[in-house]
Formats: C-alpha cells, structure tokens, sequence
C-alpha cells in the first residue's frame, strides 16, 4: 500500500523521506505540514480549523472502535 503512495508524483517523494529518511528530514516534513496547514488557514479562514477538527473526529473514533473491537473478534468461543 505504501509503494502506491510513494508514486504520486510530488506528495510520494516527500512521505518517502518522511518514513525512509534521518531525524532531519522527518522534522522538515513535520515542519511543512504545519506550514500548509498555517497557509490553508490564511486562505481560507477559521473553517480549516473547524473541518480539521470533525476530521480528526472521525479519524479518533475510528481508532478506538478498532481498538475495542478487536477484543470482541480475538476471543474463542468454547
């Protein structure tokens, strides 16, 4: 799955260096998501922060429904 990311383009070169690259190249791309993250809301304003956020919401409550369920789906029934 991660191969097929690396081959777009632009955005595949930079999470390349991101996974496969030195402790500098890691900050560098932490550095700039926050940078893009700072100029989308400059752009467009105060609903980046607000879409961000249900995002993440979604994202989390995935995360922990995985998590849970995989209490339920790792039990043998005798």
């Amino acid at each position: 799955m991660l191969n097929l990311v690396y081959r777009i383009p632009l955005v595949g070169l930079f999470i390349r260096s991101a996974v496969q690259g030195s402790y500098a190249e890691r900050l560098a791309f932490a550095i700039n998501i926050l940078a893009f993250f700072g100029i989308c809301v400059a752009v467009f304003g105060y609903p980046v922060i607000i879409v961000a956020a249900l995002v993440m919401t979604a994202v989390m409550f995935t995360i922990i429904v995985g998590v849970t369920s995989q209490a339920l789906w790792s039990r043998s029934v005798d």
